[in-house]
């Protein structure tokens, strides 16, 4: 029996919130101990054909991972890219979640992007229940869903277009009549079909995910986000908060965080903790004044992330840079890393790309680099990428835009 992710298939993509090095990060910022990144084992539930999974398992070759998707077409695709990859450390299975048991053993990551919201609530319960048996001791969770209040209107434009479309089984013909709706017109086929025709789309609140998550013995650790945990004021949010902010921001989609409920977490974030963190930009935060030193250097190295101790001087000092770096985490202006990912910040006569960036290349025009972000490449920089296997020459100028964009490796 085909699955719907088989008829219109689901685009699937590297998110960076979901990188080990992400969970590992805000994990440590809370008091917990995770496992190293280069030597870990995540499950993702949900897969698709690997796109988010096969470039973690490309650039983290000692650790393990480990999909599972209900679509077999998607799972073949990836099967086929890891095998042309050569990666022996990546399994990609076509099953139900609810087959992931004690033969699988734990897992010190597992991520379900697009899942929670998108399944019966038998298979929400069983989602969960994965998570608390078979996540490691100081193992994180990452679960993403949508949330009320602010998924009502989409929820409320979902009801009239299951109402418009109702009675036709055709994929094809469901997406032609919701496109009668004018509110569609910026909505990729896959998002409408798989999110607002969906069979099931069932938003909740984040005081009833919380009190779904404690049942099976799992606690809010935080969201994949972290500067999305702060109120305007700059103050770390408890569950109570969270539901408040919810509710100001009006936020209809959640990227949460669990561990088991018996781990003691740190709920107070200081400056005095940045020295641990490596830091890199996040364009999409807001501006702050003061500081400027440090945000620019932090941009010119973007996207690859810089340790602390190589920000100092453009602080004038270590306390400044605490505070400084403190601020534009709340502000959402940097991401926090506990890993410094392996690439070539200078490029070479004869530079090397990654064998996933020139695999990619070959196909598309977005590959994606060893922080785990997508970089759009235009024809030429496509032809030339797909060439450098470290023996062939590059321009000077073309080889360091490569390196600045993180596709270069040793």
């Amino acid at each position: 029996m085909s699955s719907p992710y088989d008829v219109v298939p689901y685009r699937t993509f590297p998110r960076r919130q979901t990188h080990p090095d992400r969970l590992a990060a805000l994990a440590t910022l809370f008091g917990m101990s995770p496992k190293p990144v280069t030597r870990c084992r995540m499950l993702e539930i949900g897969c698709g054909n690997g796109g988010n999974l096969i470039p973690l398992a490309y650039h983290l070759p000692e650790s393990e991972f480990v999909g599972v998707d209900l679509a077999r077409g998607a799972i073949a695709a990836g099967r086929r890219m890891a095998r042309d990859l050569g990666l022996r450390n990546v399994d990609l299975r076509a099953a139900d979640l609810r087959t992931i048991g004690e033969a699988d053993g734990k897992f010190d990551y597992i991520m379900a992007h697009g899942v929670y919201s998108w399944v019966p609530a038998e298979v929400r319960d069983a989602l969960l229940a994965v998570c608390r048996a078979r996540l490691s001791p100081q193992g994180v969770a990452y679960i993403s869903y949508n949330v009320f209040p602010g998924r009502y209107p989409r929820h409320a434009l979902r009801q009239m277009l299951l109402h418009e479309t109702r009675g036709i089984a055709d994929p094809r013909r469901r997406l032609a009549a919701a496109r009668r709706f004018p509110e569609t017109a910026a909505l990729p086929d896959d998002v409408l079909f798989h999110d607002d025709l969906a069979a099931v789309n069932e938003p909740s609140w984040f005081h009833e995910f919380l009190e779904h998550a404690g049942r099976h013995r799992l606690q809010f650790l935080g969201e994949a986000d972290p500067h999305e945990m702060f109120d305007p004021r700059g103050r770390l949010q408890d569950t109570e908060g969270e539901q408040r902010e919810d509710c100001r921001k009006q936020r209809s989609f959640r990227q949460t965080l669990l561990c088991h409920a018996r781990v003691p977490l740190r709920r107070k974030v200081t400056a005095a903790q940045m020295d641990g963190f490596l830091f890199s930009e996040n364009p999409h935060g807001h501006r702050l004044s003061g500081g400027e030193a440090v945000a620019q250097a932090l941009h010119d190295a973007a996207p690859l992330p810089v340790a602390f101790e190589e920000l100092i001087p453009y602080a004038g000092g270590r306390r400044a840079l605490r505070e400084i770096l403190f601020a534009l985490l709340r502000a959402g202006c940097v991401d926090l890393h506990v890993h410094d990912f392996p690439c070539e910040e200078s490029s070479a006569e004869c530079p090397r790309a990654s064998a996933l960036a020139r695999y990619q290349a070959a196909t598309s025009d977005m590959v994606t680099n060893a922080c785990h972000v997508l970089v759009k490449l235009d024809a030429r920089q496509r032809r030339v990428i797909q060439r450098l296997d470290g023996t062939q020459r590059c321009r000077a100028d073309m080889g360091q835009w490569f390196a600045q964009m993180g596709l270069l490796i040793p």
